[in-house]
């Protein structure tokens, strides 16, 4: 797509200015002593959170005497050990492609399944013993890491990936972070971190988050200390807890849905719906087969469906997509026709039909290339928009 080949185009340009960077000096790690965060005195930020692993050949290059692999271990290691237990939603992948989401090489080392620490070190622990992914029983044809990332109802997503330079510059990154994007919207936030010091991997990091749309990159020494750690997590999975009195942060959060209104950007979230960290909340959309106006799977709009119950007055709009396969004429009755589906699914659930209205866009509003089958597939959406001004 266009935004993905002006960041490609940047990345170039960038990379002859930053060369000098590369020589910084870096500051040994601290002794470790987890930091445990009071699980009372905050709410969550993110519903799942999902660590990428690069296992790459390139990871294991020397960095202060300890291969990049084995820092990166560590590093998931402490991150594991500094996560408070309230009920998020965790998994952990390795990819011997390191960036390369799209790969159809996906290990999985822990979940999709409720977060338990001692389970998610042993997930770790699992592949550090092993010499590599080759040997973890896989032959190189699992399922692609951004499937593994989009299945379930993840909610709310924090995607942390521990990858070095190489990797993510000569990875297909930017398109799958695209795809994401496409898929989870406002959902996503994306946390690179890196295990080198080269400058322009650092500078592809941010690029690739902002293409994501949200979150932040870290080099690894960065977060190598107890402290560093504790504020990443809180900054990553951590929010002030729901229903926040002024008397406590400086602000209140008036519709309880844990972001203070002094940096709700969204202050009249209806109730039950999960929010981002500025406190909107988007809905991901509904996937059609080609040519086909069918629901084939209703778990968003029953998500939808419990919003709609719990705030009576609440109204919203069904809005239609398609791909660019058939006549610009046809794709717009296909995408009213996709928006009346999901309008009438909401009808049938016992929704007054007055609350929902429906838009097509026909194939204008496309999220991901055409060109390719994955880019149709989601370009065939329903978008749910509620009016969260009433």
């Amino acid at each position: 797509m266009k935004k993905q080949f002006r960041v490609a185009v940047l990345v170039l340009i960038l990379a002859g200015s930053l060369a000098g960077c590369a020589g910084k000096q870096a500051f040994p790690p601290e002794a470790f002593q987890p930091v445990q965060a009071d699980p009372t005195a905050y709410s969550k930020k993110a519903d799942t959170f999902i660590v990428v692993l690069d296992t790459a050949s390139s990871m294991e290059a020397t960095y202060r005497k300890r291969l990049e692999a084995e820092r990166a271990q560590g590093i998931v290691s402490r991150l594991n050990q500094m996560i408070p237990p309230l009920d998020f939603r965790a998994e952990l992948l390795a990819f011997e492609s390191g960036s390369c989401l799209s790969c159809e090489e996906a290990v999985v080392l822990y979940g999709p399944a409720p977060y338990n620490r001692s389970e998610f070190a042993a997930g770790l622990a699992g592949y550090s013993n092993a010499d590599s992914a080759r040997h973890l029983n896989f032959t190189g044809s699992g399922p692609a890491a951004s499937r593994h990332i989009l299945q379930g109802n993840p909610g709310r997503v924090a995607l942390i990936v521990v990858s070095d330079s190489e990797n993510i510059l000569h990875g297909r990154a930017y398109k799958t972070v695209q795809k994401l994007r496409g898929a989870l919207g406002e959902r996503l936030c994306i946390y690179p971190i890196l295990m080198d010091r080269d400058c322009d991997g650092r500078m592809v990091m941010d690029m690739i988050v902002k293409v994501g749309g949200c979150g932040f990159a870290v080099n690894a020494d960065e977060i190598s200390s107890p402290d560093a750690m504790s504020r990443y997590v809180k900054e990553v999975l951590l929010g002030p807890p729901a229903g926040l009195v002024a008397s406590a942060y400086g602000s209140p959060d008036s519709d309880g849905d844990g972001v203070l209104d002094s940096r709700d950007r969204c202050p009249n979230t209806p109730k039950g719906a999960k929010v981002n960290a500025d406190g909107c909340s988007q809905l991901g959309g509904v996937y059609f087969d080609s040519d086909q106006a069918v629901i084939k799977d209703p778990r968003v709009l029953d998500e939808a469906l419990a919003v709609l119950k719990a705030n009576p007055t609440l109204t919203g709009e069904a809005q239609g997509h398609t791909d660019s396969t058939a006549a610009a004429e046809y794709n717009q009755r296909l995408s009213e026709a996709r928006a009346r589906a999901v309008r009438e699914y909401f009808i049938k659930q016992g929704i007054a039909p007055q609350r929902i209205r429906t838009i097509g866009f026909g194939e204008t509003r496309p999220v991901a290339s055409n060109d390719t089958l994955e880019g149709r597939a989601l370009n065939r959406r329903v978008e749910l928009q509620p009016d969260f001004r009433k």
